[in-house]
């Protein structure tokens, strides 16, 4: 029993071997600029982006006055978008850009740069130099593409984008505004409610706005930003808070009168 299993072991290498000696070879030295790009291509297909990038950069190189070097520099841009290397990704775009401006590619190329430094940027609370390069990016794709297809996408991008940005100010203001120092909240809540109004933290910044006026004893001003706010966001869940802040100021306001006369 032994021996017969050990003799088809042995059969199961030899005809192994046998495929693997009959599979075909690539003969790299013999193809022309297309069917190298095709080849490159099928790795890239497969995901095997560290070999496309391989390939993709022999097409450019050895190829540089083809036709088809402008699809191998994009593809070798997405391979490394795609193998998560966004800052190499970002540069290998931009050589489309500047060396192939007549290329198809060149309006996706123009975005994903933008999407690139996106996938750099990090949680509101640390250093957000990527947020505001991806957003300046998109913002001038969508300028330059106005009815592009990709338009969409990046409008969506440069939402979340601003978002986040305008969350960083939100947590600049809400130290501050935790520490007692409400001047200094307010700069940071002005920020948002001036340059970030149409984003969701634009409701807290307005409402702890009003309130940092509250604890400055700027009666009126906190009446007044207080009022607004419930006008703009009548089911915020700071409404009744709201509420309640205009009824105490009033009501400071009226013993002031009275001490007054």
């Amino acid at each position: 029993m032994k021996n017969k299993v050990l003799s088809v072991t042995v059969l199961f290498l030899i005809l192994s071997i046998g495929l693997i000696s009959c599979s075909p070879k690539v003969n790299k030295k013999e193809m022309d600029a297309q069917t190298y790009f095709e080849y490159a291509k099928k790795l890239f297909d497969k995901g095997k982006y560290l070999q496309a990038i391989t390939e993709f950069n022999v097409v450019v190189l050895k190829f540089s006055g083809s036709p088809i070097v402008d699809d191998a520099q994009f593809y070798l841009a997405e391979s490394h978008y795609k193998n998560d290397e966004y800052l190499i990704a970002v540069a290998e775009y931009q050589k489309l850009v500047d060396d192939y401006p007549e290329s198809p590619y060149v309006e996706e190329a123009f975005y994903k740069m933008g999407l690139s430094y996106s996938e750099l940027s990090q949680r509101p609370a640390l250093d957000q130099e990527y947020t505001t390069k991806a957003l300046r990016q998109l913002q001038n794709f969508v300028e330059a593409y106005p009815d592009g297809k990709f338009r969409p996408e990046a409008e969506k991008a440069i939402a979340r984008l601003r978002a986040k940005l305008a969350r960083k100010q939100l947590l600049g203001g809400d130290v501050y505004r935790k520490m007692g120092i409400y001047d200094s909240a307010i700069i940071y809540y002005d920020i948002i409610l001036d340059t970030y109004y149409d984003t969701p933290v634009a409701e807290n910044a307005m409402f702890w706005k009003a309130a940092c006026q509250y604890k400055l004893n700027k009666y009126d001003e906190a009446i007044s930003n207080f009022s607004a706010f419930l006008e703009k966001y009548p089911n915020s869940k700071y409404a009744d808070r709201a509420k309640s802040n205009i009824t105490e100021i009033q009501e400071k306001l009226s013993k002031l009168d009275v001490t007054q006369r």
